[in-house]
């Protein structure tokens, strides 16, 4: 949360922020209230830097704002009652030319009653077709390492345009999150009829169990000194990321309702607008779009049983970072550590 708030006294409250904005500077900020009281916005380019005793805008008697003319860069977005704890939020979204999943793990609550801290853990689909501005929007993070899970054959196809100055660290995991691409080829081509409904839970279910020691090193790589800012990505950003992020945010202790929300937004902002593509793309050809489905899709309830099925196996997610992923007690206590923003 910045330093916003922190050794204020915890007598008002805001308990979520969402910020949205255009990319041309403007933001909406909206908010849930723990009481009824005036609140104070205030902003800077990072969590660290906002100045809270001078709010850039002062509200009562709603729940939102629009800030207009706050030019390039990335906006952080403090909300706090007057007298209270304030509550630091930015655009989780961040926007690209070349990419449309690139998002922060930032911002979300922990059972400890900490938040995750923005800025420092970064999720997204492949970044081979990353432009110019792109580029100028990642040296802006700066970004330090970044994790590939995708195969050697998806890095030769598409090569990461990343700054040379990002520490690239590879973890190959494969099977079928590997082979979306050719699936999809196969089904349009009759070699494959349409996939079942259950085919992310397969899926998922073989990388939980045979990837394990991947995503152990995943974790344990975010846990290293100096790695962070960091960038988790596959290919499409949605599986073998989604299961990374699911795992590293329950280890910090996030709720699971919200480990699959953050996890569903990849069915907005990659998979909703992929099968509108290839609606398009397949139109008049007499091959039904909802074929792919399964494979495109970005499915609550195959991650929901992932985690169910670990927690049923494992007792905890916990227990199974540390039996089968073999992630070890020191990390995970670094992981929190660096990771959590505690209360003031």
């Amino acid at each position: 949360m910045g330093e916003c708030g922190l050794g204020r006294l915890m007598r008002a409250m805001v308990v979520h922020v969402e910020v949205v904005g255009n990319g041309r500077g403007d933001l909406e900020v909206s908010w849930e209230p723990a009481w009824d009281g005036p609140v104070e916005v205030a902003v800077g380019p990072s969590p660290e830097s906002i100045r809270c005793d001078e709010p850039v805008a002062r509200v009562e008697g709603a729940t939102r704002v629009s800030l207009q003319g706050l030019g390039p860069g990335r906006h952080y977005v403090s909300v706090a009652p007057v007298g209270g704890a304030a509550v630091v939020a930015a655009e989780r979204l961040l926007r690209m030319e070349g990419l449309s999943n690139f998002r922060d793990l930032g911002g979300y609550r922990t059972a400890d009653g900490g938040r995750v801290r923005w800025g420092l853990v970064y999720r997204s689909d492949a970044p081979h077709l990353l432009t110019p501005a792109d580029l100028e929007v990642i040296a802006r993070l700066g970004l330090r390492t970044a994790y590939d899970l995708r195969t050697d054959e998806e890095r030769a196809h598409a090569p990461s345009v990343l700054p040379e100055g990002v520490r690239r660290e590879w973890i190959a995991i494969s099977g079928a999150a590997a082979k979306t691409e050719q699936i999809v080829q196969e089904v349009i081509a009759g070699q494959r009829t349409a996939l079942p409904g259950d085919f992310l839970v397969r899926v998922y279910h073989a990388m939980a169990e045979t990837e394990a020691a991947a995503f152990g090193r995943l974790l344990t790589g975010l846990a290293e000194p100096g790695g962070l800012p960091a960038l988790i990505h596959c290919t499409a950003g949605k599986d073998r990321t989604g299961i990374g992020a699911a795992l590293l945010l329950s280890a910090l202790g996030v709720d699971e309702r919200t480990v699959l929300d953050d996890y569903e937004l990849s069915a907005v902002y990659y998979s909703a607008p992929q099968l509108e593509q290839l609606r398009t793309a397949l139109a008049g050809t007499g091959i039904d779009v909802e074929r792919f489905r399964a494979a495109l899709d970005t499915s609550r309830q195959a991650m929901a049983a992932v985690l169910a099925t670990l927690k049923e196996r494992h007792g905890t997610i916990e227990n199974y970072l540390l039996r089968e992923a073999g992630v070890s007690p020191d990390v995970l206590a670094e992981l929190r550590a660096r990771l959590v923003q505690r209360p003031g």
